[in-house]
């Protein structure tokens, strides 16, 4: 069985991820870096998905035929690809350069990743160039991070660089934030306000997590802030942000967000304020489909049990633990896309032949098969799966706009500059300003459109 066994990222990435932990150590350079990165990437995924689209439909048919020859039951999907991508240092930077440097010295990722795993300090960014085989799935983000209030560093830091993510605009894909640890205080140019994360005292398992699903549809600003509590609170960060293509059918629907979790008891905005809808759907659900296995169903099916959210293709995103030497079987349908992400541990994927993914590494699946096949190693695993239908269009994407051509861009700039996704705000205003922001602007857009 052929595959790449790991691919690094490639010189010209490497040499962007360097810039951009020389600007974390220097001025607000990191959040620049990032989206020129960001869109640096999203300029080569838009130029590959053009190619993909044309090959797609072929291949599915060559890889259907040739499964038919085997037997299902023996074969699971195969590996064909394993990636890891840089890991930044942000917040605090300082801890990420010292993990960094750490690795080097010793040579054992297993140093770093372990120390980042309890104290923060690094993101890593995955935006999926290859998108015939990682699509509906454009981008992940692995967030670990920490803010301590005797943290030195973090007050100079913080002058040059927020907390969290500001005012910014998204059309024609969904974003799916699952918080593990801490969590993020939502506002968005539609009313919207909402608090939701993981309990204070979560320890990453996933216990009590909280997904934000959020189709931007035809558009909307949304900022998202690291819930940090007050001046002398230490709080902890993790999470995931995961974002999904839609359909081209539904790259104009009306934004809504779906919320998996307890966030109820954080209340919104009151519904007068809110333009578009927010759907409170319970708990994440999880199963224990065998012994030593646990799923958290962020979306999709797993061991019988279903997602509440609603999706608009057809999708999987799985939180899969694994104790120790412990095997799992998932059925997935025949001919989509499959991705796993080592978030803990290490993990055999496959049947017959199998392949180790290594810690903080990504395995791209073959699609001949129809069960995704894992055994995990002597220290357990904890996995990320998504899976999904591919979505055979077009792929035009810059910063944060997925649309389906060139044209759908420029339209998407003008209906920006135009107000149309909404006012942008100064993330220091308090929430009464916001709001009477929010507020005004649609007004007077409603009152541009009334007939003289």
């Amino acid at each position: 069985m052929e595959f790449r066994s790991l691919r690094r990222v490639s010189v010209r990435k490497t040499a962007v991820a360097a810039a951009c932990i020389v600007a974390t150590t220097s001025s607000s350079g990191c959040a620049f870096a990032w989206l020129q990165y960001q869109n640096w990437a999203a300029g080569t995924v838009s130029r590959r998905a053009a190619h993909d689209v044309r090959e797609s439909a072929l291949l599915r048919k060559l890889r259907t035929r040739r499964a038919s020859k085997v037997s299902r039951s023996a074969i699971a999907a195969p590996v064909e690809e394993i990636t890891k991508h840089i890991r930044l240092p942000v917040w605090p930077a300082w801890f990420g350069i010292v993990y960094i440097i750490l690795d080097w010295l010793t040579g054992n990722a297993k140093a770093g990743a372990a120390l980042e795993d309890r104290f923060g300090g690094r993101v890593c960014p995955m935006i999926f160039q290859n998108t015939g085989k990682t699509n509906p799935f454009l981008l992940v983000a692995h967030h670990r991070h920490s803010f301590n209030p005797l943290d030195p560093l973090r007050y100079i830091f913080r002058l040059l660089m927020p907390e969290g993510f500001p005012a910014h605009p998204h059309r024609g894909f969904e974003t799916v934030t699952y918080c593990l640890r801490g969590g993020l205080d939502h506002r968005d140019s539609y009313g919207v306000k909402k608090s939701y994360g993981a309990p204070p005292d979560a320890d990453g398992s996933g216990e009590g997590a909280e997904v934000q699903w959020m189709t931007a549809g035809r558009g909307l600003q949304h900022e998202e802030m690291w819930r940090t509590g007050s001046a002398l609170d230490n709080t902890d960060q993790e999470l995931f942000q995961i974002w999904v293509n839609l359909p081209a059918e539904s790259k104009m629907v009306t934004p809504k967000m779906q919320i998996l979790g307890n966030s109820a008891a954080e209340p919104s905005m009151p519904s007068s304020e809110q333009r578009v809808p927010v759907i409170e759907l319970g708990p994440v659900p999880r199963v224990s489909p065998s012994p030593g296995v646990t799923v958290r169903i962020v979306a999709g099916e797993a061991g019988g049990t279903q997602s509440p959210v609603e999706t608009c293709s057809d999708l999987a995103i799985l939180h899969i633990t694994l104790e120790p030497n412990v095997e799992w079987s998932w059925p997935r349908p025949m001919g989509w896309n499959c991705m796993v992400y080592v978030r803990r541990g290490e993990v055999e994927v496959g049947r017959p032949d199998r392949t180790v993914v290594p810690l903080h590494c990504t395995a791209t699946l073959g699609q001949n098969a129809d069960t995704v096949a894992l055994l995990a190693s002597s220290e357990g695993a904890d996995l990320l799966v998504l899976a999904g239908e591919p979505i055979s269009e077009p792929i035009a994407m810059r910063g944060n706009i997925v649309m389906n051509t060139q044209r759908e861009l420029a339209e998407a700039d003008r209906d920006l500059r135009e107000g149309k996704f909404g006012p942008d705000w100064d993330f220091t205003i308090d929430d009464t300003t916001w709001s009477k922001t929010v507020s005004s602007h649609w007004e007077r857009r409603e009152q541009r459109q009334q007939p003289q």
